[in-house]
């Protein structure tokens, strides 16, 4: 026990000592809500021995920073304000939903990314050493459903992520992963009893990246962010619902009983394998656009559908590299019951 707290001060020091020092967070895998346990459809020895490993790992960095594709500017990280307040996370319209049973939940004022983190803001990460390369449609043998290393996808969102991943990042720029309750408070604008981000609507092409005749609104892939406006919510959030799932550090369970009702992360592991994921992606039926619908994932799962966004303090002012209040990802691993 002595070790593993050695180990883990360890990496902390080491994690947060420079600006290149990544932080992982703990967060969560997904599926669509359905109960299919996949990833997110509403439908469907010596000095010389280590002197050859540095050389190798030198090398390999080089290789991977030689093949990232140039895109044209970076993308500015765009926040939008959520007014404090108390709403009624959850639903109590179907008796056996995981949406149960529909719970106040008071949450504080705070900020979230106007729209999923994009290819280009990623591959800044990676260069600076503060994250990990995601995987590749080769990788998965998912056809060339990950934005990883593929042309003229510099504005789609990073996908073929894990939850650790997706807090490296966050906590990179001085934030962090929104709580499952603040999701779903910032979908439904600011708390209000609406079915989809935008409103009442049906869901259609018109407002979201998503499943009509064909994945992806035809095209069988992400879109850029923000590709839909007339989907955005009051505030102005884009893609909250359709494009790619959205990881969360919530462990996920099949109802509500015994949920934090203060805005905060669900972050008890006990009978729990899985994180949660919400949001739909551009794989997910009209049902999948729903503010209230969940999704989940196993932590350590890369898929197509599944990327993320983040959110932050007001205080926290501008984007600042660093940790933020995360764990490495080394110590994660250890912490980890899933592993």
């Amino acid at each position: 026990m002595k070790g593993s707290v050695a180990l883990i001060a360890l990496l902390l020091i080491a994690g947060c000592g420079s600006k290149d020092g990544g932080s992982s967070p703990d967060a969560g895998a997904g599926d669509t809500g359905s109960g299919s346990g996949s990833a997110g459809d509403a439908d469907s020895d010596g000095d010389s021995e280590s002197g050859e490993d540095t050389a190798t790992a030198s090398a390999s960095d080089s290789d991977t920073a030689s093949s990232l594709p140039e895109c044209p500017d970076e993308m500015p990280f765009n926040w939008s304000t959520l007014p404090g307040g108390t709403y009624l996370m959850g639903s109590d319209i179907l008796e056996t939903s995981d949406e149960r049973p529909a719970h106040d939940v008071t949450i504080t004022s705070f900020e979230m990314l106007g729209h999923e983190v994009t290819i280009a803001q990623y591959i800044e990460c990676v260069q600076e050493g503060a994250c990990t390369p995601p995987s590749t449609s080769d990788e998965l043998d998912t056809s060339e459903g990950c934005n990883w290393l593929v042309e003229g996808r510099c504005d789609h969102p990073v996908n073929c992520v894990d939850v650790y991943q997706a807090g490296d990042f966050c906590s990179w720029i001085g934030a962090r992963l929104p709580s499952e309750s603040e999701w779903e408070y910032a979908a439904r604008g600011a708390g209000q009893d609406i079915t989809y981000p935008w409103g009442e609507a049906e869901p259609t092409c018109e407002r979201a990246v998503m499943y009509e005749t064909q994945e992806g609104c035809g095209e069988n892939r992400t879109w850029p962010v923000c590709s839909k406006p007339a989907g955005n919510t009051e505030q102005g959030l884009c893609d909250m619902a359709g494009n790619v799932w959205e990881w969360l550090p919530d462990w996920f369970r099949w109802n509500y009983e015994g949920a934090p009702t203060d805005g905060s992360v669900w972050d008890d592991p006990t009978n729990a394998t899985s994180r949660v994921i919400r949001g739909g992606s551009y794989a997910s039926i009209h049902q999948g656009m729903r503010t209230r619908i969940r999704g989940y994932y196993v932590p350590f799962g890369r898929e197509p559908e599944t990327g993320f966004r983040c959110a932050r303090d007001p205080a926290s002012g501008g984007v600042v590299r660093g940790c933020s209040g995360w764990l490495g990802l080394s110590a994660r691993v250890v912490d980890d019951p899933v592993r």
